[in-house]
C-alpha cells in the first residue's frame, strides 16, 4: 500500500513506473518459488524487508520536517486505506510507518511457527502480540 501511495504522491515518469513493475514481477515470481520451497524462509525474508523499510521512512520523515521534501496533501488512496483525516498530508502517511513494524513482527512470528513445524492456521498469535 505504501508503494501505491507514493506512486500517487510522487507521480513517477513512465519509465520509472515500468522499472517498478518489472522489479515487482521478478520479486513476485522469486518469492512465489521461495515460498513453495520454504515458507519459513519466505516469511523471514519479508520480515527483514519490512524491518529495513522502517529506516527510509524515518529519514523521509526527517526530510519532510526539515522542509527538504514538500509536505503535500496525502493521496486519497492513503486516506481511505489508513482512515486518515480528510486534511491528511504526506507526513501523516509516513508516520504510519508503524504499519511496517507490524508487518515485520507478523512475518517473523509466521517464520517461527513454521520453524517449529506447526501450521499457521493452528497457531494463533498471543493476545499481547502486536
Amino acid at each position: 500500500m505504501h508503494l501505491m501511495t507514493f506512486m500517487e504522491a510522487v507521480k513517477p515518469r513512465w519509465y520509472e513506473r515500468t522499472l517498478v513493475l518489472a522489479v515487482q514481477r521478478v520479486f513476485f515470481n522469486a518469492y512465489f518459488l521461495g515460498y513453495l520451497l520454504s515458507p519459513k524462509l519466505a516469511h523471514r525474508v519479508v520480515g527483514y524487508l519490512e524491518e529495513e523499510a522502517i529506516h527510509p521512512y524515518t529519514e523521509y520523515l526527517k526530510d519532510i520536517e526539515a522542509g527538504k521534501i514538500e509536505n503535500v496533501p496525502a493521496p486519497p488512496i492513503a486516506i481511505d486505506y489508513w482512515q486518515l483525516p480528510a486534511g491528511a498530508t504526506l507526513k501523516d502517511v509516513v508516520i504510519v510507518r508503524a504499519d511496517e513494524a507490524h508487518h515485520r513482527d507478523v512475518n517473523h512470528f509466521a517464520s517461527d511457527v513454521h520453524f517449529r513445524g506447526m501450521d499457521l492456521k493452528d497457531t494463533p498469535a498471543p493476545l499481547d502480540y502486536h
